[in-house]
C-alpha cells in the first residue's frame, strides 16, 4: 500500500510541474507568448547556473519552470500577465525569494519579450533542504529571502539564439524584469 501512495505522489507531482521550455514543434496557444533572457546563478564567486531551475508564478495548480543549461539562456512559452520568479533550485541548494520581488510582464499573446541579462547571486543563502515549492499555506515552508539580483539589457546573444533557432524576424520586445526593494 505504501508504494502505491508513493508512487501516486510522485505521478500528481510530475504531471503538476511543467516547463515551459520552447521547442521548434510548438505552437502559441492564444493565451501564450514568449519570453527570452539570459539567466545566470552566482553562489558569491562561484557561477551554479548548470542544472539550475527557476520556478515561477507560485499558485497551486503546480508550478512553471525553465532548466538553465551552462549558457543559461531562456527562451520558453507561458500565459500572458504577470509574473516573478518564486523559487531557485541548484545542485547546491535553493533559495526562496518573497512573492512579488523579482518581476515581469508580458501583456500581449503572440510576442516575443526580452526580460533581460540577469545575474542571481545567491550570497551564499542557498540551502541544502527543502520542503517544496508552495509555501502559503505551509508555516513551516522556507524562509523567504532577498538574493541580489543584476538586470542588464543586453538582447544580443539571446536574441541572436532565437533567431537562430527559429528563425524568425519577429520583433523583439522589451519586458526587463525588474527587482522590487
Amino acid at each position: 500500500m505504501k508504494n502505491y501512495i508513493l508512487l501516486s505522489f510522485v505521478i500528481v507531482f510530475f504531471v503538476s510541474c511543467k516547463t515551459g521550455k520552447l521547442s521548434t514543434q510548438d505552437t502559441l496557444s492564444q493565451s501564450e507568448t514568449i519570453i527570452i533572457g539570459e539567466i545566470r546563478i552566482m553562489n558569491g564567486d562561484k557561477e551554479v547556473t548548470k542544472n539550475s531551475k527557476i520556478y515561477f508564478d507560485e499558485n497551486t495548480k503546480g508550478v512553471l519552470f525553465y532548466k538553465l543549461a551552462a549558457d543559461g539562456l531562456v527562451m520558453m512559452k507561458l500565459p500572458k500577465g504577470n509574473h516573478f520568479i518564486k523559487y531557485i533550485y541548484t545542485p547546491y541548494g535553493s533559495v526562496n525569494l518573497p512573492i512579488d520581488y523579482a518581476n515581469f510582464s508580458v501583456p500581449e499573446t503572440g510576442k516575443v519579450y526580452y526580460i533581460g541579462t540577469i545575474v542571481i547571486d545567491a550570497e551564499k543563502k542557498l540551502r541544502k533542504k527543502s520542503r517544496g515549492i508552495i509555501y502559503d499555506t505551509d508555516p513551516k515552508g522556507l524562509k523567504e529571502e532577498k538574493v541580489q539580483i543584476t538586470i542588464s539589457d543586453t538582447p544580443q546573444k539571446v536574441s541572436k539564439a532565437y533567431h537562430d533557432a527559429f528563425g524568425t524576424d519577429k520583433k523583439i520586445e522589451n519586458a526587463l524584469l525588474t527587482v522590487a526593494p
